[in-house]
């Protein structure tokens, strides 16, 4: 069994519906990273800086647009755990490997800009979960680890779970 559950959340236009939307407390948002020293960064951002006019926005206006974009991680949250306790009920959970990732982040008002860019690596697009459940009986060390990860490897992982071996040439 082959599940590959491509959501679009959380992804521009940020909107949400209840109950997720409320759920996100504004106050206690993280601040946000502020709009750095453009001649520090790659003139890609300062031109998208500039481009997106957002420079009046209002602080309160910026906490509306990350609470609602935290809505939306709230609610592929939930529906990620709708499809672990199915697994669970349907006693497949331990003989199924689990990989949960995203391909960027989002800016969400970081540098005051929102969505993401291509070619620039702030934390902000960079630093995202990428989670491994392996099926019962694969020996691991259960850790939370802060190195970078590459998806490069990630066919060979998972051909090398499924117990496949693969009929070409790859680099992982």
């Amino acid at each position: 069994l082959c599940i590959y559950l491509p959501l679009l959340y959380p992804h521009p236009p940020y909107g949400v519906e209840e109950p997720w939307f409320s759920l996100i407390d504004r106050d206690k948002l993280p601040k946000r990273t502020p709009a750095p020293d453009w001649e520090k960064k790659p003139s890609l951002l300062k031109g998208i800086f500039e481009r997106q006019k957002l420079q009046g926005w209002t602080e309160d206006r910026w906490q509306e647009l990350r609470a609602t974009y935290y809505g939306m991680c709230a609610r592929v949250d939930h529906q990620f755990g709708m499809l672990l306790d199915t697994l669970k009920e349907t006693g497949i959970y331990d003989d199924t490997a689990v990989f949960f990732f995203s391909d960027h982040g989002d800016f969400t008002g970081d540098y005051g800009l929102v969505e993401k860019t291509q070619n620039t690596f702030e934390d902000c697009l960079t630093n995202v979960p990428f989670v491994i459940k392996p099926p019962k009986g694969v020996e691991i060390q259960p850790r939370v680890s802060e190195a970078l990860v590459e998806l490069i490897d990630f066919p060979a992982t998972v051909e090398a779970l499924a117990g496949l071996t693969p009929k070409h040439t790859h680099f992982g």
